[in-house]
């Protein structure tokens, strides 16, 4: 089977959309490109001089603007303070679904049911999964059972968070010590239904660490860790729950001061954001900063997603990479920001077409206007010339624009679910199949480069992250496509690193990378710069644990690991970590005591299981590890799962 700690670093990554239309270009007749050399861009991290680069620019400080609320210094207030002289706007926006992104649980307005009719409770292989409520309670159980049919410990998950409006669906949250875990089970509205939650595999360990590109999108605001995978500072929610006015008008302290102040202006007020006053490129940052997803989102140098003000170019912030259009995949749920600029419309209106054009963010039509409000917005542009369907057709559609030009169509990565086409097509057709990458074309494409993007070489080290990142994803196939996208990672990050020698990013990047080419001392000093860099990263310290071991430096692999045990007390991963280097070293009651420890957070964690079995065996308890590696087995989601468990074993125990 694949060694634990490889598949915790995937755990932690998160599950991604893979690109699987690029095996149309990077085919199995189309040979590996050369790799460029290493020694170069590893020196710096066996040199004295080694350190960390120099403050990137703050564009919250840098960029030129009118909006006084855009500097870093500017605290945001909350919803409450908005509410004495915007009470109806605040009240028509706490109905919207975006006023309504989160809340805490058990959360007061249920719309979950908790029968048998709601799929509740539902088996998935050996797995039983369950939810309760009571008044102060929202409860999440995993039940199991052993090889010989008794029960194990529960898995027992006291949600604290409940995210998303429930127009989809919901996810759960739960808090251990600051870090922030997803719990496997959703609530899926459009089916009234529980199920598991989207990405999620219950044989790789059932938990999803939460990081801040997560929340960023769901919450109000939250204070991430610097470096950290998904712990943050507390109290977790600040302010309030749900994302408020401030995620679109910037942080109201300034504004507030001055109104009740009574500083009154005649011209634009410029305390606070109002996107009707910004340019076309920067209302649309606004609404980009949580719908356009693309298929890889990069932090800039130096910069993290919460520091983003409305009023600043998103592209300052973060770069967004999307799938080469021959490629992409426009069933995507989050994806409505990309179609929408391939519309007619936008390129019609040389790209002043925006979101709040259609929508309006203060407040949701009601279902029964829905169609009609919607066709008034259309018919803002398309008044002059009527639809040109029968009829009969048009009643039969409720005389829906919408229902014609933009229809609703299974998700391609969130089940259960179906998203709304925004190319605005004319005549909406079925999918073609994907193209053939044009020759010298990469698989991924910033999105928009427009006139705030950033500089080249910042954007080509973006890049490099985000190819590095798909291909640690892809499946390691003789002849796919994962070499050539690391061949395409690693030209760009070693020359980004001749510039910025101090950056952890690029450097683990590059680690990740390098693994996939098998250069395995290469890959070490990738992953021990990312370290020194950043010594209090996670992931850094994930991939710095394997390199080691794969480069038979056992005393580094558990320093790592040791260090990112202290540093995430609440993950079953980094102790798995360990315990993998004590198992190399066959120091048994070492990685008996990380497994165990492993269990008495997740009891239900196969490889966690698989790990004690191997140890019980070494330690002289040979049926009990015998029937442990059974019952880790039986926790497996897939024969093939199953099977390699088992081969790991009989290996570790001959």
């Amino acid at each position: 089977m694949p060694r634990p700690l490889r598949a915790a670093l995937f755990i932690l990554i998160g599950a991604a959309l893979l690109l699987f239309a690029a095996w149309a270009w990077y085919g199995a007749d189309r040979p590996d490109p050369p790799r460029p050399p290493t020694a170069e861009a590893t020196a710096p991290a066996d040199t004295d001089d080694f350190a960390p680069d120099g403050a990137a620019p703050d564009p919250r400080v840098t960029f030129p603007t009118p909006f006084r609320n855009v500097k870093p210094g500017v605290a945001y207030v909350g919803d409450q303070s908005c509410e004495a002289c915007h009470r109806g706007i605040c009240d028509t926006y706490h109905a919207h679904p975006m006023g309504r992104s989160a809340t805490t649980a058990p959360g007061p307005n249920p719309i979950e049911r908790y029968d048998a009719r709601a799929n509740i409770p539902f088996r998935v292989e050996g797995y039983q999964l369950n939810v309760t409520r009571a008044a102060e309670s929202l409860v999440h159980r995993l039940s199991a059972n052993d090889a010989d049919a008794n029960p194990l410990p529960e898995y027992v998950i006291a949600t604290d968070l409940i995210i998303g409006s429930g127009t989809r669906g919901r996810s759960y949250l739960s808090t251990e010590k600051g870090a922030v875990w997803q719990s496997p089970i959703s609530w899926f509205s459009q089916d009234a239904r529980w199920d598991v939650s989207p990405g999620f595999d219950l044989g790789t360990g059932g938990r999803r660490a939460i990081g801040a590109d997560c929340l960023f999108c769901h919450v109000d605001r939250a204070e991430p860790v610097p470096r950290s995978l998904n712990r943050y500072r507390t109290p977790l929610l600040p302010l309030q729950a749900a994302i408020g006015c401030e995620r679109c008008h910037g942080p109201g302290a300034l504004h507030v001061s001055e109104r009740s102040d009574a500083t009154v202006t005649n011209k634009i007020d410029t305390s606070i954001v109002n996107p009707k006053h910004l340019s076309p490129e920067l209302r649309a940052s606004v609404c980009a900063q949580c719908h356009l997803q693309g298929q890889e989102r990069v932090p800039r140098r130096g910069r993290e997603v919460f520091e983003f003000r409305p009023g600043l170019p998103f592209e300052q912030f973060v770069s967004v990479f999307v799938p080469h259009p021959d490629v992409a995949d426009m069933n995507r749920s989050v994806g409505q920001f990309e179609q929408l600029e391939q519309s007619r419309c936008s390129a019609a209106g040389g790209g002043r077409l925006g979101c709040t054009d259609c929508h309006d963010p203060h407040a949701a039509p009601a279902p029964a206007s829905r169609d009609q409000f919607y066709r008034g917005r259309c018919q803002t542009c398309h008044e002059s010339k009527g639809c040109t369907a029968p009829l009969p057709e048009r009643q039969g559609k409720r005389d829906s624009c919408v229902a014609c030009h933009m229809p609703r169509a299974g998700s391609s990565n969130i089940p259960h679910t179906s998203v709304t086409d925004h190319r605005i097509l004319r005549r909406p057709a079925a999918p073609s199949g994907p193209k053939r990458l044009p020759g010298g074309a990469t698989p991924l494409v910033a999105f928009r480069t427009g006139p705030h993007a950033p500089p080249e070489p910042e954007r080509q080290r973006d890049l490099g992250i985000a190819l590095a990142s798909v291909a640690v994803k892809l499946p390691a196939n003789p002849g796919g496509p994962q070499r050539a996208f690391a061949t395409l990672a690693e030209d760009r990050l070693t020359t980004a690193l001749k510039t910025w020698r101090g950056d952890p990013d690029a450097w683990h990047a590059l680690s990740l990378v390098r693994a996939v080419a098998g250069d395995t001392q290469g890959r070490f000093q990738a992953a021990s710069a990312a370290v020194r860099s950043a010594p209090e990263s996670d992931l850094a310290l994930a991939e710095l644990v394997e390199a080691a071991l794969a480069a038979r430096s056992g005393d580094r692999a558990e320093e790592a690991a040791t260090s990112w045990v202290r540093l995430n007390p609440t993950a079953v991963e980094p102790l798995l970590a360990r315990a993998a280097v004590f198992t190399r070293r066959a120091e048994w009651g070492k990685a008996e005591r990380d497994a165990r420890s492993a269990l008495a957070i997740q009891p239900l964690h196969p490889e966690a299981r698989l790990v004690l079995a191997v140890c019980r065996h070494h330690l002289g308890d040979v049926s009990g590890g015998r029937k442990g590696a059974e019952t880790a087995a039986g926790l497996a989601t897939s024969p093939q799962q199953r099977e390699a468990m088992r081969d790991w074993y009989r290996r570790r125990t001959r």
